[in-house]
C-alpha cells in the first residue's frame, strides 16, 4: 500500500513537470522529461525483482544508472547550470547503491531513504532551472525572444 511519501514525490514529480513542460526551456523538459520516466522505471523495477531494500536492488540500480548517464548527457549539451546540479545530487543516490553493494550489512531502512532522499533536490533543481529560464525569456525584449 502506498505511503504518505510516495503521494508527496508523486505530487511534486508532477507539479514540477508541468511547470517546466509548460513553462521551461528545452533542458527543462527533457530534465523532466528524465525524471518522469525513471520514476516509472523505478516502479516497474521496485514491483518485478525481489522488492524489500534488504539487499542491493539490482533493478533500481540499474534504472539510476540509466537516470545518471541520461542527466550526465543533459549537463554536457544544455547551456544551463542546473543539470549540473541534478546531475551531482543523482550521483551522490548512485554511490549509496555502490555503497551496498561493497557492504550489504548497510540498513534497509537507511539504504532506501537515503536512495530516494536525493530525488527532491533534483526536482527543486528542474523547478529553479525553469525559474530562471522564465526570467532570462523576460529579460529578452519582445521583438527577440527566442522561443524553445
Amino acid at each position: 500500500m502506498p505511503q504518505w511519501n510516495q503521494f508527496a514525490y508523486l505530487f511534486a514529480l508532477i507539479l514540477v513537470s508541468s511547470y517546466a513542460g509548460r513553462l521551461g526551456g528545452w533542458p527543462e523538459r527533457a530534465g523532466a522529461a528524465i525524471m518522469v520516466v525513471g520514476s516509472i522505471l523505478t516502479v516497474i523495477a521496485a514491483t518485478s525483482f525481489f522488492p524489500g531494500w534488504r539487499t542491493p536492488e539490482a533493478g533500481i540500480f540499474i534504472v539510476d544508472l540509466l537516470v545518471l548517464a541520461a542527466f550526465g548527457n543533459l549537463a554536457l549539451y544544455s547551456d544551463r547550470f542546473w543539470p549540473i546540479w541534478v546531475t551531482s545530487f543523482h550521483l551522490i543516490a548512485v554511490t549509496i547503491h555502490v555503497a551496498t553493494l561493497v557492504d550489504p550489512s548497510v540498513a534497509a531502512r537507511a539504504y532506501s531513504w537515503a536512495a530516494e532522499v536525493w530525488a527532491y533536490p533534483m526536482l527543486l533543481g528542474i523547478a529553479v532551472g525553469t525559474r530562471n529560464h522564465i526570467h532570462r525569456q523576460a529579460m529578452i525584449p519582445r521583438g527577440n525572444a527566442v522561443r524553445y
